[in-house]
């Protein structure tokens, strides 16, 4: 892991991405589509998924079908999904250098959650890890038009707080999250290098 120090940053408010920035939900979510796409008839393989990190659901089932040629019931995938993660959660981890960060602010200044997940799941991530009630509060791809890279979920959650945009402190793990965070006006943190290697 690299030095980090969080007085090097001013800010009124901290937003945090959910997966994989404060949560390891990759082995959550790769069980959970692997076995809602076995449903259908398709077989999804860990290299493919964990070269899309960060996608949406929405557009990792673009890429699927795109790369795979194939139609899915994209409505029953999504409600499977929604079951079959909270099967999945003994496998959860937090990410504990963003975690911490979350812990020690709480009550300080205001902080948010933006993610691209389904809100029952985020909801379910953070309850499981003990972290939902650090949070003001939690915003998911579904209470936006445009999902990351677009800025909506950031601006969104800076609305919510009560905190100009500018005055934002974000940390990410994914370039479309990043790239959201600063078509948002907010700065970021790669929280990527600060992660353990097994986190990676």
């Amino acid at each position: 892991m690299t030095t980090f120090n969080l007085n090097n940053y001013d800010f009124d408010a901290i937003i945090f991405d959910c997966d994989g920035t404060i949560a390891d939900t990759l082995p959550v979510h790769f069980l959970t589509f692997k076995e809602a796409l076995a449903e259908q008839g398709q077989v999804l393989t860990s290299e493919w998924y964990y070269a899309r990190t960060g996608l949406s659901s929405s557009k990792l089932f673009d890429a699927y079908e795109k790369a795979f040629d194939v139609i899915l019931d994209r409505a029953a995938l999504l409600a499977r999904c929604r079951v079959l993660y909270e099967a999945h959660l003994d496998v959860l981890r937090e990410h504990s250098f963003t975690a911490e960060i979350a812990r020690t602010h709480f009550g300080h200044v205001p902080m948010a959650v933006a993610s691209a997940g389904l809100k029952s799941i985020v909801t379910a991530t953070l309850r499981t890890l003990d972290l939902l009630e650090l949070f003001d509060c939690v915003v998911t791809v579904e209470d936006v038009t445009h999902p990351k890279p677009a800025p909506d979920l950031y601006l969104l959650a800076a609305s919510k707080l009560g905190v100009t945009p500018s005055r934002c402190l974000v940390f990410e793990d994914t370039e479309e999250g990043l790239e959201a965070a600063h078509n948002a006006g907010m700065r970021a943190v790669d929280v990527r290098p600060h992660l353990t290697i097994d986190e990676r």
